[in-house]
Formats: structure tokens, sequence, C-alpha cells
């Protein structure tokens, strides 16, 4: 039965009329289809609330992480890098030498990254009984953000330790 908005209770108690005169030995029983479509995708509203949450967990994570790698071998390579410094190499050119590794694993990441997500994608997808279909800049665009992170947050790294004096690096020598 579809009805407007506006007389919901006229048009229920019309309706259970009816049924009492076609049918009076079954209960009337009636639901709104728009509460019963919001329960059947209340699972997957929850799940959504879910994956975003651990995903903004496994960013600042992997943030952390790649902070703490870049921490790691700067301090390892000071020395290098008093050395190079006192060659006359640039700050552009330090923070290349030091940028470059990580930037090499970031799209390694992604190329092994990207067709597995669209397969798990694609696969919850058809799930659903209205499918839509992935599009191939969703990808691209969570690789640029990836490659723009690690990019920056090893920059901030990389530059802090080409702007050091190379006397206190080459100072133990």
């Amino acid at each position: 039965m579809k009805f407007t908005g506006d007389n919901v209770k006229e048009a229920l108690s019309d309706a259970r009329n009816i049924y009492q005169e076609l049918s009076p030995e079954l209960p009337f029983r009636y639901f709104f289809l728009d509460e019963h479509m919001k329960a059947l995708y209340q699972n997957e509203s929850r799940q959504a609330g879910f994956i975003i949450a651990f995903s903004f967990l496994s960013i600042i994570v992997s943030i952390l992480g790649i902070v703490g790698l870049s921490v790691f071998l700067s301090l390892y390579k000071t020395k290098e890098i008093g050395v190079r410094k006192v060659n006359g190499a640039t700050i552009i050119e330090i923070m290349t030498m030091l940028n470059r590794d990580f930037v090499k694993w970031v799209i390694i990441a992604f190329v092994l990254a990207a067709p597995l997500g669209w397969l798990a994608v694609n696969r919850w997808l058809e799930n659903f009984a209205y499918r839509t279909a992935l599009s191939w800049w969703i990808f691209a665009l969570a690789g640029f953000l990836a490659f723009l992170i690690a990019l920056v947050s090893v920059s901030w790294q990389s530059w802090r330790a080409a702007t050091k004096n190379p006397v206190e690096a080459l100072r133990d020598e």
C-alpha cells in the first residue's frame, strides 16, 4: 500500500479496517519500507564507521612508522650527510638522497596494494542489490595521498638532518 506522509494514522486505520473485513482470523501487521531498508543496511553503516576509524588509526600508525624510520636513517647516515655537506652538497641533494628510498618503497607498496584493494572492494560490492563500478581515479587518489603523506613526513626529517651543522656530525671522528 502506498500513501503520502500527510495522513499516516488515517491511512493505517483504513487499511486495518479493510484487512479485518477480508481476513479477520489473521492479525494486522505492517511495516514501513524506509525503516525496513534502513534496518537492512544498518550493519553496513556500522561497518563503515569501523572502517573509517581503523583507517584513520592505520594512517597515523604508518606516519609514525615512516617518521621513526626516517629519524633512524638520518641518525644512521649522520656522518655521510656531514661529509657530503663538507664536500659541497646542497640541502636539496641531501634531501633527495634520503627521500629516494622511501619514495621507492611507497610506490612498490601501492603497486602491490592497489590490485588487492580493488579485488576486496569489488567482492564486497557484489553483495549489494544496486551495484556500482569502481573508478580508477579512486585508487590513483589513494596512491597519491599515500605518496604525499610519506614525502611530507620524510622530507621534514630529511630537511632537519640536511640543515644540521656538519661539524657536529664529524666531531666524533
